[in-house]
């Protein structure tokens, strides 16, 4: 995974500097600033190191969360730019216990129906390769790239039982899900599409829905550890107000060119 992280770099980096530098001198880059917000649908992805402990996870349902940051963009190629953001995003994941095959026992008791999730708070850091299509007014893009998260705070575990329910206990024991995580620093890969709807000369206005895949695991991932994956997954709806700041040709002299 290091290496596919790795290799999408150095694709996006070739191709920001490399692409098309013959036509840069006459094309109008354009360095623009913005923020954003919107909202998270996430999870974390759950696997045991034993087969015989795949009944203690639940069924996950997307947990919803908020995030919000600061854009900045350059486009310094016909259909090309860089675009680096800082965001602070909020994840987790809930789950519901049902009666799977005829076992929803854990430690000897009964969790049919019972409900529980937490909230991860990240500082994410994505670097993407923005690509666009269209007019001057509307235009559609893609960006894609990696990104690095840092946690800021880990939540407490929400149930829908009462606090003096047994059954807390019971669950918790040698589950990591209700310790503090091993790994605070994630890094994936995410990507997405939207539309561009530039109003004037002095607003963008964007949408976009954007796919998040995290590599990193929160907790150890050792055959003798308890999990074999607890990574993250999130799915975003982004909308974003953009204002040019600086528009510049590259000028090079005659006697660059002639050379």
């Amino acid at each position: 995974m290091r290496k596919l992280i790795l290799l999408t770099t150095l694709i996006v980096a070739f191709a920001s500097f490399s692409h098309g530098q013959p036509l840069r001198r006459n094309f109008l880059q354009e360095l623009s600033i913005g923020v954003n917000g919107g909202v998270n649908l996430t999870k974390v992805s759950f696997l045991h190191n034993m087969n015989d402990r795949l009944y203690e996870l639940g069924d996950q349902s997307l947990w919803q969360g908020g995030r919000f940051g600061f854009v900045v963009k350059y486009i310094h190629q016909n259909h090309f730019g860089i675009q680096i953001e800082a965001n602070f995003v909020q994840a987790g994941w809930s789950e519901r216990f049902h009666n799977n095959a005829g076992v929803s026992m854990v430690n000897g008791y009964d969790l049919q129906d019972v409900k529980l999730g937490r909230r991860l708070e990240y500082m994410d850091i994505p670097a993407l390769a923005h690509i666009y299509f269209g007019q001057r007014r509307l235009r559609f893009f893609v960006n894609m790239g990696p990104e690095i998260r840092f946690m800021t705070k880990y939540g407490e575990v929400k149930w829908n039982i009462p606090e003096d329910d047994i059954r807390r206990e019971a669950f918790q024991e040698g589950d990591n899900r209700f310790k503090e995580p091993h790994h605070t620093t994630d890094y994936g890969l995410t990507g997405g599409g939207g539309f561009d709807l530039r109003i004037g000369k002095m607003v963008h206005l964007l949408i976009e829905c954007r796919y998040s895949y995290g590599f990193g695991d929160l907790y150890d991932n050792n055959k003798s550890d308890l999990f074999q994956r607890s990574n993250n997954q999130m799915l975003g709806l982004i909308g974003s107000v953009m204002v040019p700041v600086l528009k510049f040709k590259e000028n090079k002299s005659e006697s660059n060119e002639q050379e």
